[in-house]
């Protein structure tokens, strides 16, 4: 019944194709349709009206099937649906929504498909540096920012005795961070060929043209990220010199070099013990594969390279006891930039998703001969706890 119910779409689209296709022919040539075309075009308009009707007829009846399976299997909801190859490529070629997770109204009719939000995102998690490090939240619909109360200290505690008067303590002081959300998308193509004749994975290919796209603008944005209609990157946070006690909240700390050359062992001992022992125990090393080149030659007083190599294949190497990551989007040095972060990146920098996932929107009119699939996401992140982390950085 799925292959037919396909085959009826698919000939539905064509019809209707024929008939946009006579109607902008008439239009490019600045006229209406003449006799005979008007005559093919009722002839088609007559043909999609039985094909909708025996479309529906098969809709009901596949619809009953899946109510009667719900029931039998109360467990099993649309959002575990595995679509069929040939149900995604149905999609791209004609942009059917029916069967898919929809949202329809002010966002234009975008489409959620379980799977590929699933594979996408967890794509995403296994390639981006910054979503391995920090703490990832989920807005539920409706939301469009993030808030979150942080305590900057200052709470004052007091002994006791029995028999006497308590007086009251100064309460801690608090600061709201917010995470506004942005729209990111990715915009895999597709030629109608390949969809035709071809037994191209639709979901395999979607998910490495969306998640390549995806992951290269997250990495950049998280990083670097002016904030202006996009999160707000890590190294885009104001910097200095002063420590916990006395540094405004939301600025990071910093140690100054005169360039990456002048990054030495006793340099990254005072980041280390700099940042306070609380953040130390999940803290880690994140720069460019360019200056981890050259830390790896670092040795101690004692002449002992403080670098280690992962113990196996996927464990990252350590530095000082903590582990090293490679983050290309840090910059490799010059004048005014961090080169080097360490921290407790779990507290430090909230990544925000939404819940609506990651949507799709099928385009088969602006590219002739050519199918393309609009995807989006929502994204934000920022700094919640400054003191989580602190940055080496270059002078000038």
């Amino acid at each position: 019944m799925l292959k037919k119910l396909i085959e009826l779409r698919q000939q539905k689209a064509e019809k209707v194709a024929e008939m946009r296709a006579m109607l902008d022919k008439a239009e490019k040539e600045n006229r209406s349709l003449d006799e005979t075309e008007s005559v093919d075009f009722d002839k088609l308009k007559d043909l999609v009206k039985q094909l909708s009707d025996e479309i529906s007829k098969y809709e009901t009846v596949a619809d009953e099937e899946r109510n009667l399976g719900a029931q039998s299997n109360p467990l099993e909801t649309r959002s575990t649906k595995q679509f069929s190859n040939d149900e995604l490529r149905h999609y791209v070629k004609t942009g059917e929504l029916r069967n898919l997770t929809t949202g329809n109204g002010e966002d234009g009719g975008y489409s959620v498909i379980p799977q590929l939000d699933k594979d996408v995102m967890k794509r995403l998690t296994d390639d981006s540096v910054m979503r391995q490090l920090c703490n990832v939240v989920r807005l539920p619909v409706g939301a469009k920012e993030y808030k979150k109360l942080v305590s900057a200290g200052g709470a004052a505690v007091e002994h006791g005795t029995e028999g006497t008067a308590r007086n009251g303590t100064a309460s801690p002081k608090l600061h709201e961070v917010t995470i506004a959300l942005n729209s990111i998308y990715a915009y895999p193509k597709t030629t109608q060929e390949i969809l035709d004749f071809s037994s191209i994975d639709v979901l395999g290919w979607l998910t490495d043209e969306i998640t390549e796209t995806f992951t290269e603008t997250e990495e950049v944005d998280l990083t670097s990220g002016d904030g202006n209609k996009k999160s707000k990157g890590l190294l885009t946070y104001e910097r200095t010199t002063e420590n916990d006690k006395v540094r405004p909240f939301g600025k990071l700390q910093k140690i100054e070099v005169a360039g990456a050359a002048k990054i030495e062992a006793d340099t990254l001992i005072d980041a280390f013990y700099t940042l306070h022992s609380k953040y130390r125990k999940n803290a880690v090393w994140v720069m460019s594969s360019t200056i981890a080149a050259a830390l790896q030659k670092l040795k101690n007083k004692n002449g002992d390279y403080i670098w280690r190599d992962g113990l196996t294949t996927d464990a990252p190497a350590t530095l000082l006891g903590r582990p090293v990551y490679f983050l290309e989007t840090m910059p490799t040095g010059g004048a005014n930039q961090a080169v080097i972060a360490f921290g407790d990146f779990k507290r430090g920098y909230f990544i925000v998703d939404h819940e609506t996932g990651v949507r799709t929107r099928p385009d088969n009119l602006t590219e002739p001969g050519f199918y393309k699939v609009h995807t989006d996401k929502y994204l934000g992140g920022g700094v919640v706890d400054s003191n989580a982390i602190k940055m080496i950085e270059t002078t000038a």
